[in-house]
């Protein structure tokens, strides 16, 4: 396609689908390319999770501009074709370029834009599929569920205090369970030849064990899988408005 090899500066959206396509590749490579001792590296997911999750984020801002100047529907102060293009939410109009939150950006394409246009949509570019994905809707709300402002996959500690733990590959050993289960859980992971966790013990002056964590190599993969799946789908959703829609450009 065409917007492939222009500059941004001529780009219908400024810039954001191609960059949206950067993240997406590189969180791609990342995840089907692991480093040397992947499986044993503190929080070795969270850079493609917050690729994916980025990602995300501008092919919406992508296609709610293209939508916008396309079939020249109006911003809520400014023209459909202004440099600071809107989105409206909880209210009232807000700066796209300040808003991170992909439940919003989404709610918006979809209620205010998506659904409300299909039968212009269907007259200017028939070959797409204008149509609402019930599961990508459910995904997200998984997805936002901890990472609604972009910031939970960037930082060790965010204000989603009670969901930060969540994703650490570290986790505390139960202490509701006995010492007994525990060294029966090691044995457990030792014998898994598939299985390159480790566990790290804390202990007193006498040996005495006061903590324990062990490294798991799975975690919140509901969340990854959900990021990955919609990254995808809005992949193609923006490729095929930029094919269908806007003719390549």
């Amino acid at each position: 396609m065409q917007y492939l090899m222009n500059p941004i500066e001529h780009h219908l959206d400024k810039g954001f689908g191609i960059t949206a396509n950067a993240y997406y590749k590189s969180a791609e490579h990342l995840t089907t390319n692991p480093f040397e001792y992947y499986n044993v590296t503190q929080q070795a997911e969270m850079p493609q999770n917050f690729l994916y999750r980025h990602a995300i984020e501008l092919y919406l801002k992508s296609i709610i501009v293209i939508f916008h100047k396309t079939l020249k529907i109006e911003y809520g102060t400014v023209p459909f074709d202004s440099d600071h293009p809107e989105i409206f939410s909880k209210g009232k109009w807000k700066k796209l370029y300040t808003c991170h939150h992909v439940n919003e950006l989404y709610e918006y394409w979809l209620n205010k834009i998506l659904l409300t246009n299909i039968e212009t949509l269907n007259k200017l570019a028939p070959r797409g599929e204008w149509i609402e994905t019930v599961r990508v809707t459910e995904l997200l709300a998984i997805i936002t569920k901890y990472d609604q402002d972009s910031a939970y996959f960037r930082y060790p500690i965010t204000k989603n205090a009670l969901y930060d733990n969540k994703k650490f590959t570290m986790q505390k050993f139960n202490p509701s369970q006995n010492l007994q289960s525990f060294v029966e859980e090691i044995k457990r992971q030792k014998s898994d030849t598939n299985s390159e966790s480790f566990t790290t013990l804390f202990v007193d002056d006498e040996d005495n064990i006061i903590e324990a964590f062990k490294h798991e190599e799975n975690v919140l993969s509901d969340v990854r899988d959900a990021l990955k799946e919609v990254a995808f789908y809005f992949n193609c959703i923006h490729s095929m408005t930029r094919d269908t829609l806007c003719r390549g450009l």
